[in-house]
C-alpha cells in the first residue's frame, strides 16, 4: 500500500520539478517509438506531443486528459521503466490537483483525489494506492450582500399631478423601490425615502419639480399648479379699433390713438375695459428699405400687446 498525501501533491518543489521530468521523459518516449521503424505507433507519438505542448503552454491541467487516454496508459504500463511510469502517474496527480486547485480550497472535493488514486492503481496494479483526503477546516464562505444600484418610482391612480394655486402637495400614490445589482426590487416603507418639494409650492401657477430621494439616489416628478376657476388673475390684454381706423399716417410722430379701446382678460374668463390711465403706450419708429413704420406697444400690469402703423407714401 502506497499513500500520497495532499501536502505532497501540492508542495511547490514537487509541482515545479515533476513538469520538467515529464517533459524530458515524453521526449524520450517519442525517440524510442521512432526507433521501432515499421512498427512505429504514430498515434502514440501524437499523444506524447500533445502532452508536451500542454506543458509548454503552462496549462498543466491539460496534461490530465492527454495522458489519461486508455492506449497511452497501456503503452506506458507495459514499459519496464518503473521510474518513468511513476513520474507519469505523479504528473497525472499534479494535473488533477492544479486543475482543481480553487475548487479544492473552497469545497474540499474528495472525488479529485480519488481520480488521482485511479491513475496510480492503473500504472501500479500490483501496489494499490490510497490518497489522503484530509483537508484543513475552512471558514464558511461569506456571500456579499446585494448592492443598491438605484431607485424606481411607480405612481398609482391616487397620485395627483395637477393642483390649484394654494393647495399643498400630497405624496399619496407614490411607491418607491430599491433596485439591486442582482436584479431584485424591494418596496420601501414610507420612512425609507424622502419627498422634497419647493417651500413655495402652490403659490403661483407653474410646473413644479418633486424630488424622490433615498440616500444618494434621486428620481424626479413634474406636477402642474394651475389657477382655479374662482381665481381672478390678469392673463392678457388686447386692443381694438373702429372699423374705419387707418393704420397708415402721414406723420409717425402724431399717431391718433384716441379711439383705441384696451381690454384686460382674467383667468376666470372675465374681461374688463381699461381706462387710458390704466395702461401705458410706447411707440418705436423703424425703417425697412423704403418703408417707414412704428411699432405701438400697450402695456398693463406686466401684460402687453403690439401693432404696427405705417407711414403713407
Amino acid at each position: 500500500m502506497m499513500t500520497v498525501s495532499r501536502d505532497i501533491l501540492m508542495h511547490p518543489d514537487f509541482i515545479e520539478n515533476m513538469a520538467d521530468e515529464l517533459y524530458e521523459m515524453l521526449e524520450a518516449l517519442i525517440d524510442a517509438e521512432f526507433d521501432k521503424g515499421d512498427d512505429t505507433d504514430f498515434d502514440f507519438i501524437d499523444e506524447c506531443a500533445d502532452a508536451i505542448n500542454a506543458i509548454r503552454s503552462g496549462d498543466t491541467a491539460q496534461i490530465l486528459p492527454v495522458i489519461s487516454r486508455r492506449d497511452f496508459i497501456n503503452k506506458v504500463s507495459g514499459s519496464s521503466h518503473k521510474t518513468l511510469r511513476a513520474a507519469l502517474a505523479v504528473c497525472a496527480a499534479i494535473a488533477v490537483v492544479i486543475g482543481a486547485n480553487t475548487l479544492l480550497k473552497e469545497t474540499r472535493n474528495i472525488d479529485v483525489f480519488e481520480e488521482v488514486a485511479g491513475f496510480f492503481n492503473e500504472l501500479f496494479g500490483e501496489k494499490p494506492v490510497t490518497i489522503e483526503t484530509t483537508a484543513p477546516s475552512m471558514a464558511p464562505v461569506q456571500t456579499a450582500a446585494p448592492a443598491v444600484t438605484g431607485i424606481g418610482v411607480e405612481l398609482s391612480d391616487s397620485f395627483k399631478s395637477e393642483y390649484y394655486v394654494g393647495e399643498e402637495f400630497s405624496a399619496d400614490g407614490i411607491s418607491v423601490f430599491a433596485e439591486y445589482d442582482n436584479g431584485e426590487r424591494k418596496l420601501l416603507e414610507k420612512n425609507g425615502f424622502a419627498v422634497i418639494v419647493s417651500p413655495n409650492f402652490g403659490e403661483s401657477a407653474k410646473y413644479e419639480t418633486v424630488t424622490i430621494q433615498m440616500g444618494s439616489f434621486r428620481e424626479y416628478l413634474e406636477v402642474r399648479v394651475i389657477d382655479s376657476i374662482s381665481t381672478k388673475k390678469l392673463s392678457s390684454i388686447y386692443a381694438i379699433f373702429p372699423d374705419d381706423f387707418d393704420f397708415t399716417t402721414d406723420d409717425l410722430d402724431d399717431i391718433g390713438l384716441d379711439e383705441m379701446q384696451v381690454y384686460a382678460v382674467y383667468s376666470n374668463g372675465e374681461e374688463a375695459e381699461l381706462s387710458a390711465g390704466d395702461y401705458e403706450v410706447s411707440i418705436e419708429k423703424e425703417k425697412r428699405l423704403f418703408e417707414e413704420y412704428a411699432t405701438v406697444t400697450v402695456e398693463h400690469n406686466g401684460c402687453s400687446c403690439s401693432f404696427m402703423v405705417f407711414k403713407a407714401d
